[in-house]
């Protein structure tokens, strides 16, 4: 199978899972709807299987997006002929010899390859919203609050509409990678025209594609968002009425998400140091990941004080907050230019 026909495939059987999340989608607005707006359950049995058909959809697409990574790393290495891949190596060990951060040595019988995790381009969307979904499973199954319920339900069914809509990671598969790496692979380059491309797609395969961090910084965060989104719909009940059960899941959720939240920083400071040098500090994304993260300390630490006196509203007012934080966070992103700006 040639890379064209996989890449057809691919949208293929993509689409199919879309139009199937698409009809979850449509029955968790339904279910959702009823139950937030209803003084009673509603088609609780057939909530528990909105959210299960939506995760197994979900699997299913990971799966999908493994494969066609798998592909990319079989079939598309960078390959140099020896003439060439002599002269490269001198120049790297210069080039190593001067940097604090080096570049491997191209190995003619091991050509660098692509090993691209499953959360870049569209496909963050589709791990994040998937992790929501995990968790609002999870979730779902801890509380007996109907109206809860049905906000779990109805916020799945809009981010899933945006993941249909705007960002469909199986209709147009990974556009910017195979945007710079397709010159490689027409042929037709003569040796310096081959090898200067060779330098621009070498080191963002090394400290981009292929980075460690990239394995463990994303999607970090990503969880650390869906669990933020959990905090935002307790404390959005909480300040209509208070309820411990409520509260003691709010607080579970914003406790893995701090956590998720404060090692994926972490992990992104030696990343950041890496790949783009001392500059990285005055990125917009991190100056507002840092406002969050402190907006997010901040509630944890009023949530010690919850026994106060209306303390409770104030600690449901941060943990709305942190939610708009993130979702300004990830907006800037689109408009500020800096080193993560999707543009």
């Amino acid at each position: 199978m040639d890379f064209t026909e996989l890449t057809h495939h691919f949208t293929l059987y993509g689409n199919f899972l879309i139009y199937g999340l698409s009809f979850i989608a449509l029955l968790a607005g339904l279910l959702g709807g009823a139950n937030f707006f209803s003084a009673a359950p509603v088609g609780q049995k057939y909530c528990r299987y909105t959210l299960y058909g939506a995760n197994i959809l979900f699997l299913l697409g990971l799966g999908l997006i493994s494969w066609m990574h798998y592909h990319i790393y079989v079939e598309l290495p960078l390959i140099l002929p020896d003439s060439l891949s002599t002269w490269l190596n001198q120049q790297l060990s210069a080039m190593n010899a001067q940097a604090d951060y080096t570049l491997p040595l191209y190995d003619t019988n091991s050509p660098p390859r692509y090993a691209i995790p499953v959360w870049i381009e569209n496909e963050k969307y589709f791990f994040w919203f998937m992790s929501y979904s995990i968790m609002a499973q999870v979730t779902y199954n801890r509380l007996k609050n109907h109206r809860i319920q049905g906000a779990l339900l109805l916020l799945l069914t809009i981010q899933i509409g945006i993941m249909a809509v705007f960002a469909n990671p199986f209709q147009n598969p990974l556009p910017k990678f195979f945007a710079e790496i397709s010159p490689w692979f027409q042929g037709g380059l003569q040796p310096m025209e081959q090898l200067g491309l060779f330098m621009k797609l070498y080191p963002k395969m090394i400290f981009y594609y292929n980075a460690s961090y990239m394995w463990m910084h994303p999607p970090m965060l990503f969880f650390s968002y869906a669990a933020i989104t959990m905090t935002f719909v307790t404390s959005s009940f909480m300040l209509v009425n208070r309820e411990l059960e409520v509260e003691i899941l709010g607080y579970d959720c914003a406790k893995f998400g701090y956590f998720m939240l404060t090692l994926g920083m972490l992990l992104g400071y030696p990343w950041a140091l890496k790949a783009w040098g001392p500059n990285w500090w005055w990125d917009p994304k991190i100056c507002s990941s840092i406002m969050m993260w402190a907006i997010y300390s901040t509630y944890l630490h009023t949530r010690l004080y919850a026994n106060k006196k209306s303390m409770w509203y104030f600690t449901s007012i941060l943990g709305i907050l942190c939610f708009l934080a993130m979702v300004f966070t990830f907006v800037s992103s689109f408009f500020f230019p800096g080193e993560h700006t999707f543009q």
